[in-house]
C-alpha cells in the first residue's frame, strides 16, 4: 500500500485549485475583451472604408436671360462628396467605370457612387419644363438620378455603409442644389412673364433621385454574406480540434497517457519512438484527415444548395487551412505539453473569430484587432473562402495573400516542430510514463515493487487496488538507464 500524501484539507484544496481558477478567469477575460470589444460599436472604429466615385456626366448649357450658363451637376456632386467627406472613416476613390468595376470584382470597394452621363442635361430639362412655355408643350423630362451601389459580397455591413452615404447625399441635394435650381428656374420664368407652379417647385427642390442597388447579389442558396466566415470556422476547427483528438488518441495508443473509456483506463507500454517520430506520425494522420474533412464539407454545401463557388478551389484551399492549423497545433502541443491545448484555443479561436473580418469588417475593428488579424489563420481562411465563394477565386480579392500567410504557418509549424523535438531529444528529455503513482509531495519508495495491475490491462480509473492501496502499473524490471518504476523508451525490456 502506498501513502497518497493527500490530507484533504482546505489549504491543500486551495493550493490545487488556484491555478485552475486563474486560468479560467484569464481566458474568459480575454474572450470577453475580444468578442465584446470588437462588436459593441463598429461605427466608432470605422476607418478608411473604401468607396468608388464614378462621374460620367458631361455637363449641359442652361439658357438664361443674361446668357447661357454652363451646368456641371456631376462635378458639383463629386466636389461636394470630397469636401464634406469624413476622411477618417470613408476613403473616396474617384475612378472611371472600368476601375470601379474591377475594384468591386476584387472586393476592394464596399460600394460605388455612379453619376451617369446626361445627368446635367436632365436637370436643365427639368428647369426648362418648370419655367418656360416651351417646356409646357414638351414631354415631361425624365427625372435626374444617380446610383449608390453596395457590394453585399465584400461585407455584411456594406449596405449599411452605403445607405448612410445615400441619406447624407439626399439631404445635401435638397439643402444646396435644390434651392439653387429653384431660384434659377424662377428667374427664367420671370423673364418670360411666367411663374413656377407648386408641383414644379416641389420637383426642383429635390432634383436628383438616388437609387440604391446591390452591385452583384449573392449566389443562389446564399443570403448571408457571413457564410465564408462560418465555413472558415469549420475548417479552422477541423485543424485545431482535429489535432487535439489525434494527439490524445495517438499518445494513448503509444502508451504516453492512459486511454480512459468511461470508468476504465487502458494502460499500455510506451512505444519505442522518439519525440520527432511521434510528432511526424501525428502530422501524417492530419494529412490523411484533411482531404476527408474538406470533401465532407463540400458534400454538405452541395446538399443544402450552396452555389457560386468552384468546388476544386474550395477543396484545395480547405486542405491548406486544415493542414496549416493542424501542423502548428501539433507542434505547440509537442513543445509545451498539455498547456498547448489552451494556447491553441487562444491562438486559433479566441483571437481568430473576432479578428476574422467576417462579422465585422476589418475597416470597422479596433486597430489592435486589425494587427492581430493580419497574420491570423482565421482571417486568412475567411479572405480566401470569401474570394472563392463570392469573387470567382480572384487572387487580388484576398486569396493570394491568404495562401502566402497560411503557407508560412505550415512551413513554420514543420520547422519549429522538428527543431524543438530534436532539441528535447538531444537534451535527453524523452517521454516516459511513471509506473507507480507517486505520493503527493515526495517520490515513491520502492516504486515498482508494490502489487498493481499489469501494463496493457484495463483498470478502474477512479478505484484502488487491493485493500485501499493506490492503483499501480506493474512493469518489467528496469534495465540499464532509468529508475525502477519507469518505462524507458527504446529499451528492449519495455517493448
Amino acid at each position: 500500500m502506498t501513502d497518497s500524501g493527500h490530507t484533504g484539507g482546505f489549504r491543500e484544496f486551495v493550493s490545487h485549485s488556484a491555478g485552475a481558477v486563474l486560468l479560467v478567469c484569464g481566458l474568459f477575460f480575454l474572450l470577453s475583451f475580444m468578442y465584446l470589444g470588437g462588436t459593441a460599436d463598429p461605427q466608432a472604429h470605422a476607418k478608411y472604408i473604401p468607396v468608388a466615385v464614378v462621374d460620367e456626366d458631361r455637363g449641359a448649357t442652361l439658357e438664361t436671360p443674361i446668357g447661357p450658363r454652363d451646368i456641371q451637376i456631376g462635378s458639383q456632386i463629386t466636389a461636394g462628396l470630397l469636401q464634406n467627406n469624413d476622411w477618417e472613416k470613408i476613403r473616396l476613390h474617384v475612378v472611371d467605370a472600368g476601375e470601379a468595376e474591377e475594384g468591386l470584382r476584387d472586393g476592394e470597394y464596399f460600394g460605388a457612387v455612379r453619376i451617369p452621363d446626361g445627368l446635367s442635361q436632365r436637370v436643365v430639362d427639368l428647369v426648362n419644363a418648370a419655367a418656360t412655355e416651351a417646356g409646357d408643350d414638351a414631354p415631361a423630362p425624365e427625372r435626374a438620378h444617380i446610383t449608390v451601389e453596395n457590394s453585399p459580397r465584400v461585407s455584411i455591413v456594406s449596405g449599411q455603409v452605403m445607405s448612410t452615404m445615400a441619406d447624407a447625399m439626399r439631404e445635401s441635394f435638397r439643402d444646396r442644389m435644390g434651392t439653387e435650381l429653384l431660384s434659377q428656374s424662377r428667374l427664367l420664368a420671370e423673364a418670360e412673364g411666367r411663374t413656377v407652379g407648386a408641383a414644379a417647385a416641389l420637383a426642383l427642390e429635390d432634383p436628383v433621385r438616388i437609387d440604391a442597388a446591390a452591385w452583384s447579389p449573392l449566389p443562389d442558396g446564399v443570403s448571408n454574406a457571413s457564410l465564408p466566415m462560418f465555413y472558415a470556422l469549420i475548417v479552422i476547427l477541423a485543424g485545431f480540434t482535429g489535432a487535439m483528438i489525434i494527439s490524445a488518441l495517438l499518445d494513448a495508443r503509444l502508451g504516453f497517457i492512459p486511454l480512459e473509456i468511461g470508468p476504465l483506463a487502458l494502460h499500455v507500454h510506451v512505444a519505442p519512438f522518439g519525440r520527432l517520430q511521434t510528432l511526424a506520425r501525428k502530422w501524417v494522420v492530419t494529412l490523411v484527415t484533411a482531404p476527408l474533412v474538406s470533401g465532407l464539407c463540400l458534400l454538405v454545401a452541395d446538399i443544402i444548395g450552396i452555389t457560386g463557388h468552384d468546388p476544386w478551389h474550395m477543396f484545395w484551399f480547405s486542405n491548406l487551412v486544415i493542414l496549416a492549423v493542424g501542423v502548428c497545433a501539433h507542434t505547440i502541443i509537442a513543445a509545451i505539453g498539455n498547456a498547448g491545448l489552451l494556447v491553441n484555443l487562444v491562438v486559433f479561436v479566441v483571437l481568430g473569430i473576432p479578428t476574422s473580418g467576417g462579422a465585422t469588417p476589418t475597416q470597422m475593428l479596433p486597430q489592435v484587432f486589425v494587427a492581430i488579424g493580419t497574420f491570423q489563420p482565421m482571417h486568412q481562411a475567411y479572405l480566401g473562402l470569401r474570394s472563392i465563394m463570392f469573387f470567382d477565386s480572384s487572387v487580388d480579392a484576398g486569396l493570394g495573400h491568404a495562401v502566402w500567410v497560411l503557407g508560412g504557418w505550415l512551413i513554420a509549424g514543420l520547422v519549429v516542430g522538428v527543431v524543438v523535438t530534436l532539441v528535447y531529444e538531444r537534451m535527453g528529455m524523452r517521454r516516459q510514463a511513471v509506473a507507480d503513482r507517486v505520493p503527493a509531495g515526495r517520490r515513491s519508495s520502492g516504486a515498482g515493487s508494490g502489487s498493481g495491475v499489469g501494463a496493457g490491462s484495463a483498470v478502474s480509473s477512479g478505484g484502488a487496488a487491493g485493500s485501499g492501496g493506490a492503483v499501480g502499473i506493474a512493469d518489467a524490471p528496469a534495465a540499464g538507464h532509468g529508475e525502477a518504476g519507469e518505462i524507458v523508451e527504446r529499451h528492449p525490456a519495455h517493448r
